[in-house]
C-alpha cells in the first residue's frame, strides 16, 4: 500500500497533467496520500561544473519560512537567484494546487545534469515508496518526464512507477494542453495568493511587520494577470468558441464573466487596503485588519471562480468544442495568439510571477516525514 509519492516537475504541458492526475490518485485513498513535488533544475545554470553529484549538495536557507533547499556551490549571483526563484516557482504552483485538494504535500529541489539518477535518489532521501510520472518526447537537461528517464528511474529507483500519461497514447492531446494551460494559470494565481496570506498572517500574529514593499510585488501580480493577461484570454478564446454551440452553458458562462468584473473590484479594493497600511504594521493594527478582510474576500472569489471554471466549465468544453477549437484555446494561453491585452508579455509575467512566488512557504521534505 502506498503511503508516500515522489512527484517529478518541470516546465512541460504534461508535468502540468501530472500534478493533476497525481493530487487526484492521492486524494483517492483515506487519508490521502502524501506526495512530495521535485524538480531537478540544470547543473549548468546553477553554476556547477556540469557534474555536481547530488551527496555533495548543500543546504541553504532560502525560503521565507526557513525551508531549505538544496544548492550547488557559489555561482554567478543573478543567475543562480533566477534558477532558484524558477524552480520554486514550479514547486510552489504544484503545492498550492495541493493545498486546494487537501493533500499533505512537501517539496524537494536539487541541481544536476542527470535527471533519472536525481529522481531516484530524491525518492530515497525522501523515503517515497513510489513515483508518478508521466512520459513524452522532449530533448534539454531540463527534461524530466521523457520516456528514457521513465526507463532509467525504473532501473535505479527499485520503486513502483505509476505513469500518468504518454503523450503518443493521449487522444485527446490539443484538450489536454489547453486544460493544463488553464489549470497551470489558475495554480499560479493560488500560489501567490498564498504567499500573501502567509506573509498578512505573519504580521498579524507578530511573527514578522508587513513589508510592504514585498506585498506590493505580490499585489502587482494579483491585480495585473488576471486582468490584463487569464481572464481576457479565456474570454476571447473559450468562452468565444462556447458561446459557437448554442445556449448550452450561456448562464454558466454570464456568471463567470459577471464574477471577472467582481474579481477586478475586490484587487481594487484590496490594493487600496494596502496603500493604506503602513510599512512594518503588525498585530490588532486597525489598517493590517482592514488589509486582512480585503484579502480573504478577494481569496473566497477566486477559489471559487476557479471551482467553477476547472469543475463546471473545463468538462462541459470537454463535451463540445472540436479539436481545432481545443487546438486554438491551447495556442492563445500558450502566447502564440495573444489577445494583445496590457503592455507585458507573457514572458514577463513568468518572470513577475517566480519572484513573486519566491516568497511562498514551501513545505520542507523533511517536515511531517
Amino acid at each position: 500500500m502506498f503511503q508516500h509519492l515522489l512527484v517529478p516537475v518541470d516546465d512541460s504541458d504534461l508535468s502540468i497533467v501530472n500534478v493533476g492526475e497525481a493530487i487526484k490518485l492521492a486524494r483517492s485513498f483515506a487519508p490521502p496520500l502524501k506526495l512530495t513535488f521535485f524538480h531537478a533544475a540544470s547543473d549548468d545554470a546553477g553554476g556547477g561544473d556540469g557534474g555536481t553529484p547530488y551527496d555533495e549538495l548543500r543546504q541553504h536557507q532560502v525560503l521565507a519560512d526557513g525551508a531549505m533547499v538544496a544548492v550547488p556551490p557559489p555561482a554567478a549571483a543573478g543567475t543562480r537567484e533566477r534558477v532558484v526563484d524558477e524552480g520554486r516557482a514550479l514547486l510552489a504552483k504544484a503545492a498550492a494546487a495541493a493545498q486546494a485538494a487537501g493533500v499533505p504535500h512537501a517539496t524537494h529541489e536539487t541541481y544536476g545534469d542527470k535527471p533519472a539518477e536525481a529522481i531516484a535518489k530524491a525518492a530515497k532521501h525522501c523515503g517515497c515508496d513510489g513515483i508518478v510520472m508521466s512520459s513524452h518526447r522532449r530533448s534539454g537537461v531540463g527534461a524530466l518526464l521523457t520516456p528514457s528517464v521513465a526507463t532509467k528511474v525504473m532501473r535505479l529507483s527499485k520503486l513502483p512507477l505509476l505513469i500518468t500519461r504518454a503523450e503518443a497514447a493521449d487522444r485527446h492531446r490539443d484538450a489536454s494542453r489547453a486544460t493544463a494551460l488553464i489549470q497551470d494559470e489558475h495554480r499560479s494565481l493560488a500560489a501567490v495568493l498564498y504567499a500573501l496570506r502567509h506573509r498578512v498572517d505573519d504580521a498579524r500574529r507578530r511573527v514578522e511587520p508587513l513589508d510592504r514593499a514585498l506585498v506590493a510585488e505580490m499585489l502587482l501580480y494579483l491585480h495585473e494577470y488576471p486582468e490584463r493577461r487569464h481572464h481576457p484570454k479565456e474570454e476571447a478564446s473559450l468562452h468565444r468558441l462556447l458561446r459557437h454551440h448554442g445556449d448550452r452553458g450561456r448562464d454558466l458562462l454570464h456568471r463567470l464573466e459577471a464574477q471577472h468584473l467582481r474579481e477586478y473590484e475586490l484587487a481594487a479594493a484590496l490594493q487600496a487596503a494596502c496603500d493604506a497600511c503602513p510599512d512594518r504594521a503588525e498585530g490588532d493594527d486597525a489598517l493590517l485588519v482592514r488589509v486582512d478582510e480585503a484579502l480573504a474576500a478577494l481569496a473566497a472569489h477566486v477559489w471559487e471562480h476557479m471551482r467553477l471554471e476547472e469543475h463546471e466549465l473545463l468538462p462541459l468544453a470537454l463535451e463540445v468544442l472540436t479539436p481545432k477549437e481545443w487546438r486554438e484555446v491551447a495556442d492563445v494561453f500558450a502566447g502564440n495568439q495573444d489577445p494583445g491585452f496590457g503592455e507585458w508579455s507573457e514572458q514577463d509575467f513568468r518572470r513577475h510571477f517566480a519572484r513573486a512566488a519566491a516568497v511562498a512557504p514551501l513545505p520542507d521534505v523533511r517536515a511531517g516525514g
